[in-house]
């Protein structure tokens, strides 16, 4: 009988999982940084912006067609002209302006016996004080008084030209003898003017709108040695200190100023500026005439009948707010008194009135008017008709109306935190604040750029 073999059992057993902690980890890490890199792929960061001082200028050129008091002069002889004056000169009553003669004066034989680019020792030495005094006095910041040398310098060699040109004229008509030529002599104190254009004697009210068409214009120019007729008009004088420009717009810019008296404008000439006295007449249904009245300035543009101009429709300075970083908010204007806070957590809202009984709900305050007695507070949590009492009183009211609350988010605390603001003007990119009740935000404060990329109490980073 053999021998049994003893078989095994041999059974397969499941391992006992072992929890590794490492494993654990790294799937935790992996997985946030993956959220991590689709939030920032997919969100972009929260840019903002410091509040700053600005302004916002409207302005809008015109042309403006120029009204003065003018007095024509007309030659008294046949002959040949010349001035002893420049153009735009001042003249007084009695003065000699110009001289008409039998015959051409040649005065260039005079010009170098005249030695009229030498200056005298005394203007000499009132150039030399000029520029010593500037230099000494010189700062960067003070830069623009280099014009104001400039034009000493130049009025100086304006008289020297002037007063040799006059002296080689009386040279020369004194080499052609008495009878020979006529001085004409200013007949009233004024500005000269070489030019005539016919319209001396329009007034404001007699202008149309054919005197702005540029196209037409003609002007008669008298020039040195011109042939001239007795009774051609030689010259004119512009008198008086008062003139006018009358300009013609279109319906919105004139609906705009009807409530103004006066107007600042810019000639664009010389670029000076000047406030000018301002009404508004209407001549039809899509024109308006602005007359504007001037007390200063009349020798500097007494010889252009047309001005360009530019007039200043809007000014306004104060805090520059982007239009990305302005959002609006539903709110209700009730008086203070209705204002109460929680006791607990010092939340302010308004006491709502339901059957009979009064609850407390939380709504955030945007700004108090004290002069009105007035705040506007949120209307998320409050519907149209939401009936709210005064505290300690049988006082109620319904709330109907609300407002649009212009606002931006302030980031200064981390939070977004929405702050009301007064809008007193606007152009295409940016809000410029007013001085209203509703004004909150402050100079360098830092507000959201993008508005609409958060919510009120967002953390911000």
């Amino acid at each position: 009988m053999g021998v049994r073999k003893k078989t095994t059992d041999i059974r397969t057993y499941q391992r006992k999982w072992n929890m590794n902690i490492g494993v654990i980890l790294f799937a935790v890490i992996l997985v946030y940084v993956i959220v991590e890199i689709l939030l920032s792929v997919t969100n972009r960061p929260t840019a903002y912006y410091e509040v700053g001082e600005g302004a916002i200028v409207k302005n809008v050129s015109y042309t403006g067609f120029a009204v003065r008091s003018e007095e024509t002069v007309a030659s008294t002889k046949d002959g040949y002209l010349n001035f002893f004056k420049p153009e735009e000169s001042k003249l007084a009553k009695g003065q000699s302006v110009c001289a008409v003669s039998d015959d051409k004066l040649d005065l260039s034989s005079k010009e170098e016996d005249a030695g009229e680019s030498q200056l005298t020792d005394d203007e000499k030495r009132q150039l030399l004080s000029s520029v010593r005094t500037f230099v000494d006095n010189y700062r960067e910041s003070s830069f623009s008084e280099v014009y104001s040398v400039k034009n000493t310098v130049q009025n100086l060699y304006d008289k020297k030209t002037d007063q040799n040109k006059a002296d080689r004229m009386r040279a020369t008509l004194g080499e052609q003898g008495e009878g020979s030529y006529t001085l004409c002599q200013s007949p009233k104190d004024g500005i000269l003017v070489y030019e005539t254009d016919g319209y001396e004697d329009v007034t404001m009210d007699k202008v149309t709108d054919k005197m702005f068409d540029k196209s037409g214009y003609k002007r008669a120019e008298s020039r040195e040695n011109q042939k001239v007729s007795e009774g051609d008009d030689i010259y004119k004088l512009v008198t008086g200190e008062e003139w006018y420009l009358v300009v013609r717009m279109d319906a919105d810019t004139a609906e705009s100023l009807l409530k103004r008296s006066s107007v600042t404008i810019r000639f664009l000439k010389d670029d000076e500026e000047m406030v000018a006295g301002l009404q508004i007449e209407k001549k039809d249904k899509d024109t308006y005439y602005a007359y504007l009245t001037l007390d200063s300035g009349l020798v500097r543009y007494a010889a252009d009948r047309y001005q360009d101009i530019e007039i200043q429709i809007e000014n306004v300075n104060g805090l520059k707010i982007p239009k990305s970083a302005v959002v609006k908010k539903t709110c209700y204007q009730v008086p203070s008194e209705y204002v109460v806070s929680n006791g607990e957590t010092g939340e302010q809202g308004v006491l709502i009135y339901e059957d009979g009984k009064t609850r407390f709900q939380a709504a955030e305050v945007y700004y108090t008017d004290t002069q009105k007695n007035l705040v506007c507070i949120d209307a998320k949590d409050l519907p149209a008709g939401t009936v709210i009492q005064m505290q300690n009183s049988n006082n109620t009211r319904s709330l109907t109306d609300t407002i649009r609350q212009s606002g931006v988010y302030e980031a200064g605390s981390g939070y977004a935190v929405f702050t009301s603001i007064d809008i007193a003007a606007k152009n295409e990119d940016y809000y410029i604040t007013g001085n209203g009740v509703a004004n909150q935000i402050s100079n360098y404060d830092r507000i959201v750029l993008n508005a609409k990329d958060v919510k009120d109490d967002d953390i911000l980073v």
